[in-house]
């Protein structure tokens, strides 16, 4: 009943009202979709963005302790040269007992974020921060007391007398390297992981923004969708109510034209166009023949429209085709843009941490280093009074002769100016290799700088020797260094020594790779060799050459080497970005070129040519 009735009601109904009523049934039920589907993306977006704020105040706690941590230890350092000065030492005591004051803020404040309830899923430091703040939770008052301490106990020395100074300086380097200094250490390291955990948690929010507008944007286009397909169905239905009584009325003046009757009459079963139509037909039906004529115009007229709108289709197809290849062509940079981010994001904090372990290693070094002389010195002046003694006075006391044979004085004469050669010589060589580490960070050289070549490619040996020594199952491998008489080169020091860093990681896998198969003695009558060529090419490029001797590659690897995350590596040994990278360092930012030239069985070699001058380019 309610089925016919619809009908009935459907069929009073003029042509144009159903048509509006399809085209406002199919409109309400895209809008409603489109609503929903901003309602819904808005909501996951305001969660997205109230984990991204929690996220970043969490990284701002943690950045400013570790910060107040590593300030607070590098003070109490610093108290153990300047014991000898009073002054220097109470200034420096203060800034000591002010980062103290900084940090128990820090950590309530720390403590009062964590204890906040959080609105947020799937929070990845809830159990990670309590955890740590109950592990460290009493360190840093223990520490602050022991400093305390010390330093009272200091205050009742005369710092005057070089013998206090001398204990002063004692008692602060046994609380230097004591466990709870060790342990104050630790909140620093333990930091370093939460930081890197809360930015794992940012990247998360990110992309949760993004499924957000994704789904948004699916609900809009499934509603679109829907309303497009309710819409061919009512113009389906549409086009079969007007088509059946039209084919009555065709099937009437089929007749009418066959057998040339002009008295018959189309019937008229409906009020609205279609029987005004019917009406219109049974007045006009003796003029047939000047509207078959007509109607031949107007197919003729629909054939040309029809060619026209296919020629319209192949353009609009050529069109969307064109657009796709651009997309495409977009989400290659996109991808490209994303690896560099994640890259520069990994490099810089390597960089900062590399330079802040040679800093800390540099100030004691050089704290013993400076000493080691005048303490040669002093031994030297001793053993000669001690020369003296004995050439004057050649029989001493029994006493002073038992106690300089159990002592072994002879034996000490003899070792202690090697003992103390061999201190400088170690000194020598941390500051060395302190210098590289920080010549290799280069992290206060952001802009273009002319620097040595020469000089950052034996840091970057340097760093690496650890791989480059013998070691049980091969010889060292063997490094043969062909500079030649290079001027300085403006670029991007750090960027530069980073490639250097790759091309050579990656020689020494090749080499560690084909020694699998080889023994020591084969290794060692067929040495495992890199070669370093540099040379002028002409009054504006360099070329630097480093080669192998290794399996050497095939021509389809070659094609794909410097493709980002291709690697031929067994997993967890290659990322697939370190060749990437350098191609990008060499070819982008200092407007080189980086080839490589392999022979299967021979080894491999990469030539990078680099301006010597060059326009100022955005750094990585």
């Amino acid at each position: 009943m309610v089925h016919q009735s619809l009908g009935q009601r459907l069929s009073s109904l003029r042509v144009g009202q159903k048509i509006g009523l399809g085209y406002a049934l199919a409109l309400s039920i895209a809008v409603c979709g489109t609503i929903a589907g901003f309602g819904v993306g808005r909501y996951y977006q305001k969660q997205a963005e109230e984990q991204e704020e929690h996220v970043r105040n969490e990284v701002e706690l943690l950045h400013r302790l570790q910060s107040r941590v590593l300030q607070t230890r590098t003070h109490q350092q610093q108290l153990i040269p300047l014991a000898q000065y009073p002054e220097k030492f109470q200034d420096e005591y203060a800034h000591l007992l002010k980062h103290k004051a900084e940090i128990q803020e820090i950590w309530a404040e720390l403590k009062t974020f964590v204890a906040k309830p959080s609105t947020i899923k799937d929070d990845l430091h809830q159990p990670t921060i309590p955890a740590f703040l109950q592990t460290y939770d009493r360190v840093p008052p223990r520490y602050s007391q022991e400093v305390e301490h010390r330093v009272e106990q200091i205050r009742k020395l005369n710092l005057a007398s070089p013998i206090d100074v001398e204990q002063a300086q004692a008692l602060i380097l046994e609380f230097t390297n004591s466990d709870l200094a060790l342990e104050f250490d630790g909140i620093s390291d333990d930091l370093v992981g939460l930081i890197d955990q809360a930015y794992q948690e940012l990247e998360e929010a990110e992309s949760l923004q993004q499924q957000a507008n994704v789904v948004s944007e699916k609900i809009v286009a499934a509603s679109i969708g829907l309303s497009v397909a309710i819409a061919i169905l009512l113009a389906v239905l549409t086009s079969r109510a007007i088509a059946q009584p039209i084919q009555s009325l065709t099937s009437v003046a089929r007749r009418t034209t066959e057998e040339s009757n002009f008295e018959l009459q189309a019937t008229v079963e409906q009020d609205d166009e279609i029987g005004m139509l019917a009406n219109a037909f049974n007045q006009l039906i003796r003029a047939v023949k000047q509207l078959l004529q007509q109607q031949k115009t107007a197919n003729e007229q629909l054939e040309n429209y029809s060619q026209t709108l296919e020629s319209q289709v192949e353009v609009r197809t050529q069109e969307l085709s064109d657009k796709n290849t651009q997309l495409q062509q977009l989400l290659e940079e996109l991808q490209r843009t994303q690896v560099q981010m994640v890259h520069s994001e990994k490099m810089s904090a390597l960089g900062q941490m590399v330079a802040g372990v040679a800093h800390e290693i540099n100030n004691p070094v050089n704290f013993i280093h400076g000493n080691l002389t005048h303490v040669q010195e002093y031994a030297h002046n001793l053993l000669g009074l001690v020369q003296l003694y004995q050439n004057y006075y050649p029989d001493p006391a029994p006493e002073i002769q038992a106690e300089a044979e159990d002592i072994e004085m002879d034996f000490i004469q003899a070792d202690l100016p090697k003992v103390l050669d061999s201190m400088k010589v170690g000194t020598d060589r941390i500051r060395q290799i302190v210098l590289s580490l920080r010549n290799f960070s280069r992290m206060d050289e952001a802009e273009f700088k002319a620097v040595d070549i020469h000089e950052g490619i034996d840091g970057t040996l340097l760093i690496l020797q650890h791989r480059l020594k013998d070691k049980p199952q091969r010889p060292a491998i063997q490094v043969i260094r062909d500079y030649g008489n290079l001027p300085l080169i403006q670029c991007y020091p750090g960027q530069i020594n980073q490639a250097f860093m790759n091309i050579l990681a990656n020689a020494i896998d090749a080499l560690e790779e084909a020694n699998v198969k080889r023994t020591y003695q084969e290794l060692k009558e067929n040495r495992n060799l890199i070669t370093i060529r540099t040379a002028m090419i002409d009054s504006k490029w360099v070329k630097i050459a480093i080669s192998d001797n290794g399996t050497g590659m095939s021509e389809s690897v070659q094609k794909r080497l410097f493709d980002p995350f291709f690697t031929t590596k067994s997993v967890g040994k290659g990322t697939g970005l370190g060749l990437a990278i350098s191609y990008q360092i060499v070819t982008e930012k200092h407007g080189g070129k980086l080839d490589c030239f392999s022979i299967p069985g021979k080894g491999t070699e990469f030539v990078i040519h680099i301006l010597v001058q060059q326009q100022i380019r955005d750094p990585v």
